[in-house]
């Protein structure tokens, strides 16, 4: 005889699982940062305080734990380079496509955006690559850098095409080597820096680095320029 079969309860279905909350972060537990934005408040320390700028107080404007830093980039100089986007093998971003900029626009415009851009970069640049250059051991001693590629040289020789290029539209006097005017442009910009670096402080310097550039730019043009042009 054949059992009545039983009936199967109809199962009920319970509420969806709850999803699991993303636990908390732990107090002082550091903030995440895109690498972007370490060097984006680096370069504003490195502006702002020159070569005394520590990690520490590149930490604190970013709001991050000091060891980050050294996480990410390895040594202070390696963190100044990227920041400031500084490479002695490369050619300076403000003077790398400067000859494609003759004959453009207001000649001393240019040049004293030009100059400004360099040296916000020189003022702490240069007291970094001087430490450098002193370290055998490092990679920008001068020993290595002799067998790199120069950006300094290409910066120059940059400049040079300018010039020579500004000479030829006769926005420039023809009086002068195009090399000179190069020479004595980026060597100023370099004694001003080297200035500040050995002389930190020192009363009897009237000028800001604003008012340096200019100067130098109209005391170049005023020198150089044709006496009957009024393009500049």
């Amino acid at each position: 005889m054949t059992r009545p079969s039983k009936k199967l309860a109809p199962q009920s279905v319970g509420p969806a699982a709850t999803p699991t909350a993303t636990p908390r972060r732990r107090p002082g537990r550091p903030p995440v940062i895109s690498s972007d934005a370490l060097l984006a408040f680096a370069r504003e320390v490195f502006l702002e305080k020159g070569i005394r700028a520590t990690t520490g107080d590149v930490a604190a404007r970013a709001g991050v734990a000091e060891g980050t830093l050294f996480h990410r980039f390895g040594s202070k100089d390696a963190l100044f380079r990227a920041a400031m986007q500084f490479d002695p093998a490369r050619t300076p971003v403000a003077l790398a496509n400067i000859a494609e900029r003759a004959g453009k626009g207001e000649l001393r415009a240019t040049l004293i955006e030009v100059g400004t851009g360099m040296l916000a970069i020189g003022r702490v640049a240069l007291p970094v690559m001087m430490m450098s250059w002193s370290n055998p051991a490092g990679d920008y001693s001068l020993d290595k850098l002799g067998a790199r590629p120069s950006g300094y040289k290409r910066a120059v020789l940059n400049l040079r095409g300018f010039f020579a290029r500004e000479i030829e539209l006769g926005r420039l006097t023809s009086h002068h080597a195009p090399e000179a005017l190069a020479r004595i442009f980026i060597g100023s910009l370099h004694h001003f820096c080297m200035t500040e670096l050995f002389l930190p402080g020192v009363s009897g310097f009237a000028l800001t680095p604003d008012q340096f550039v200019t100067e130098l730019v109209d005391v170049l043009l005023h020198g150089a320029a044709p006496r009957t042009s009024s393009s500049l």
